[in-house]
């Protein structure tokens, strides 16, 4: 024993984090997240206070580092890791900037309960002591955008406690300016299911991790390309045929033959829910929502925003698109009743070719539909289930 942290002690920070790399891909559960802490570089940066990460890189204070215990060490590692394969440093940029210390806190509570659900008796990893990481059992099994709806809420109770509970064990850092983020995306998605195919190598017949198992996964799904081949459907107009005026290529040749021309899509609706669990989501949906926009190039975007009542509209043209995500102005926040919308619509004799409804799920109903092309984007509850159109389940 005095033997191994001998040699512990005579490592430099870079080499301890490399030795607790190897700890963690060689572990049958904490083995998911190999490709995480290889995807980037670690760097160690004295301004740093402890240590942190922008989505890919891991960063030390090399004091900081130096004095973690070999258990301390790797449960921080594997905290990091975990920031990186739930995006939180790619995906939630905008809300992070409204509110920070919050964000910051339900990223350490989500994170950290997941390490000690993986390891309850502590058998692989050790909690850091200064400072102590932010753990309740009450935000296990929650999304980010949930735990943070959660802190919101218990504003004024949090502040008065911050003294003693409320400090972050890292920072989090954006991604670099000039990261291609769709690109990121991809490599972190990548580096994710590296990891589960070591865990399940690893896992032989003990079976897999439960908690880790596939959490990448259930947290990312593909609702971007779900949602760019719904839109381009919708704005792809009809096409038809008519003999007046006749097509003018064969007129010379004597033969008359109709004319084609296509009817493009009119209105696009979003319908947003805006009770605080959707605050979160908007940039990052919104974001998706303008890349496809400026694509599929719909007549009009029409987004509504509602609660218990049409709060309000906002009406983005063509040639707009690539503004939707800057100039979003959420109103409402109490209640959910979307049957709401149905009315406004109906009252405003709107015609829309589609309707995307983006909606936590916690509605008193569902309502009857505003037209024949409905899409559902729900946000982190598997148990609704729409009466009518797509559900496209979204996971923060």
């Amino acid at each position: 024993m005095n033997a191994i942290l001998s040699q512990w002690d005579r490592m430099t920070a870079p080499q301890r984090v490399t030795a607790v790399n190897i700890d963690i891909m060689g572990h049958k559960d904490f083995s998911t997240l190999s490709g995480a802490v290889m995807m980037g570089l670690v760097k160690m940066d004295a301004s740093i206070p402890t240590a942190g990460t922008d989505g890919k890189d891991i960063v030390y204070n090399e004091t900081f580092a130096l004095s973690q215990t070999r258990q301390q060490l790797r449960y921080i590692q594997i905290h990091e890791a975990l920031h990186i394969g739930l995006r939180h440093c790619l995906d939630y940029q905008d809300i992070v900037k409204k509110y920070p210390r919050e964000s910051n806190q339900a990223m350490d509570y989500v994170v950290n309960g997941l390490i000690e659900q993986t390891d309850p008796g502590f058998k692989f990893v050790q909690r850091p002591t200064t400072p102590a990481p932010l753990v309740d059992p009450k935000y296990f099994d929650r999304s980010f955008v949930d735990v943070l709806q959660d802190l919101l809420r218990n504003n004024q109770q949090q502040q008065q406690q911050q003294q003693q509970q409320q400090q972050t064990l890292d920072t989090h850092m954006p991604a670099p300016a000039d990261a291609d983020l769709d690109e990121l995306r991809q490599e972190v998605q990548d580096a994710m299911n590296h990891g589960e195919m070591v865990q399940k190598r690893l896992a032989g017949g003990e079976g897999k991790c439960e908690v880790l198992s596939g959490f990448g996964v259930n947290r990312t799904t593909d609702w971007r390309n779900a949602l760019r081949e719904w839109v381009q459907e919708v704005c792809s107009g009809d096409e038809y045929s008519r003999f007046n005026p006749p097509n003018r290529r064969f007129l010379p040749l004597g033969i008359l033959m109709p004319s084609h021309f296509a009817v493009t899509a009119g209105e696009l609706h979003i319908y947003t829910d805006t009770s605080g669990s959707m605050a979160g989501v908007y940039p990052v949906i919104f974001g998706e929502i303008a890349n496809i926009c400026q694509q599929a190039n719909p007549e009009l975007v029409r987004i509504i925003w509602w609660d218990t009542q049409v709060r309000g509209e906002q009406v983005f043209t063509q040639g707009q698109y690539d503004t939707i995500a800057h100039q979003l102005v959420p109103k409402g926040g109490g209640g959910t009743s979307p049957h709401c919308v149905v009315q406004h619509v109906q009252q405003k004799q709107y015609k829309p070719s589609g309707a995307i409804w983006l909606t936590d799920g916690y509605i008193d109903a569902c309502p009857t539909s505003v037209c024949s092309n409905e899409l559902w984007g729900v946000i982190n509850n598997d148990r609704f289930k729409p009466l009518h159109g797509k559900a496209m389940r979204i996971y923060s």
